[in-house]
Parts: C-alpha cells; sequence; structure tokens
C-alpha cells in the first residue's frame, strides 16, 4: 500500500510540473514578423429604393390638425397596399406651436410614412401618386442586404488572394522560407450610398403629380484583409 501512494504521489507530482502546451505558446518569442494588407473593391448595384413621405398641415387648433394628418396618412397607406412589392412603415409625429414675436399664434403638425422597394419603377410611380397629398422629404438607395453578402463573399476570396500573393512575395527575400500566419482580419466596408434630396410644395390642384426622374446608381464596397505573418 505504502508503494501505491508513493507511485500515485510522484505521478500528480509530474503532472502539476509539466508545463502545458497553452503555457510554452504563450511564452514563446516570435520573430521575423512582417504585417501585410491588401484589399478589393467594387462598384455594386443601390438596387433597393427608400422614400421617405410627410404630410404637414397648420391651424389653430391641435385636434383638428390631428384630423387632417390622420386622414392624409390613412389615404396614403391605403394607396400603398395596393403595391404588393413596397414595404411601409409610419414614422414620427409632431405637433409643434408657432410663433410671433414670442406669442403662439397657432400650431403645426406633421407624420411622416417610410416606403421601400427594391421594385424601383412601382415604388417611383407611388411617389408620384403620394405627392398629390404627401411631399416628398428624402429620397435614398442601397444595396439591399442580400446583394452587400454577396458581393463581399466574392470580395473576401479576392482580398484573400491578394493577401496571400503578398506573403509569397516577401518570402522570396527572406533567409527562412517557412512561414505561418499569426494573425488575420477581414474587413468589410465601403462609402454611403449617394442620396437624393427632395422637397416640394403640396400639390392639391392635381389630381395626380409627376413621379419624379431618379436614378439608383451604385455603392462602393471594400473588403481588406490584413494580419501578421511569421517567417522562420
Amino acid at each position: 500500500m505504502q508503494v501505491k501512494r508513493y507511485f500515485c504521489f510522484v505521478f500528480l507530482t509530474c503532472l502539476l510540473m509539466t508545463p502545458t502546451f497553452h503555457t510554452l505558446a504563450a511564452d514563446e518569442t516570435l520573430f521575423n514578423i512582417v504585417n501585410l494588407q491588401a484589399a478589393a473593391e467594387r462598384e455594386i448595384p443601390n438596387d433597393e429604393m427608400i422614400v421617405l413621405l410627410a404630410t404637414e398641415h397648420e391651424g389653430s387648433e391641435t385636434a383638428s390638425l390631428a384630423s387632417k394628418i390622420n386622414s392624409d396618412m390613412q389615404w396614403a397607406l391605403e394607396l400603398i397596399k395596393q403595391y404588393p412589392t413596397i414595404q411601409s412603415q409610419t414614422r414620427s409625429y409632431q405637433t409643434y406651436p408657432t410663433y410671433r414675436k414670442q406669442i403662439i399664434i397657432g400650431w403645426r403638425a406633421s407624420q411622416q410614412v417610410e416606403i421601400k422597394s427594391k421594385d424601383i419603377s412601382a415604388l417611383t410611380e407611388l411617389v408620384g401618386k403620394l405627392q398629390e397629398k404627401l411631399q416628398v422629404k428624402q429620397m435614398s438607395f442601397n444595396p439591399t442586404k442580400e446583394t452587400r453578402i454577396n458581393y463581399e463573399n466574392e470580395l473576401i476570396e479576392e482580398a484573400m488572394q491578394a493577401f496571400l500573393a503578398r506573403v509569397a512575395i516577401v518570402k522570396k527575400h527572406m533567409p527562412d522560407k517557412n512561414h505561418r500566419i499569426v494573425k488575420l482580419n477581414i474587413n468589410t466596408g465601403g462609402y454611403p450610398p449617394p442620396v437624393m434630396h427632395a422637397q416640394r410644395t403640396m400639390m392639391k390642384s392635381m389630381e395626380v403629380a409627376s413621379a419624379p426622374a431618379v436614378e439608383a446608381g451604385t455603392s462602393k464596397l471594400t473588403v481588406t484583409v490584413s494580419g501578421s505573418v511569421q517567417y522562420y
């Protein structure tokens, strides 16, 4: 029994004194580290259009203003329902006083609705109709999430190839021919898409306002691969 206990004690002591792989890795001294970076970029289509519209009224009674705003917005939402490819969301409702010589002389109320779709032709047509009672506040064009992801994946492939090509170039000029990637970062990003602002007076004298002329354009998408490579 004493021999067995002594053997177990020696075995456990050896385990406690044996350094782990993680400890060795943490204490390892890195040398011949080269930081490299490569990028790939492309113009990608803005295949989604987003329009912000608002109904606005002024008057002396807030209750009357609220009724007019609600009537306009209900009319707009019913019209939007006729276009199944278009998504809509009502936005902020605001009421604030109007002044003359620091005295309240009335009230102004407004409510916004945002509509968006990949069917730019249908959305443009709808905007023309909505301008009968609503004002266009802003138009913007963006790549959809699906489009952006598809292009990002393609650009990651290109950027990785460019990064590895630079790793190989540096390797030719290093005395030690082995290498390993110590750290790797992949960043996706790009420039904001073009935004077109538009603001028009309400057109009560026309049954349907003309549809705006639009051009979706493109957005620049960039993927950057950076990392540290050790040559040994």
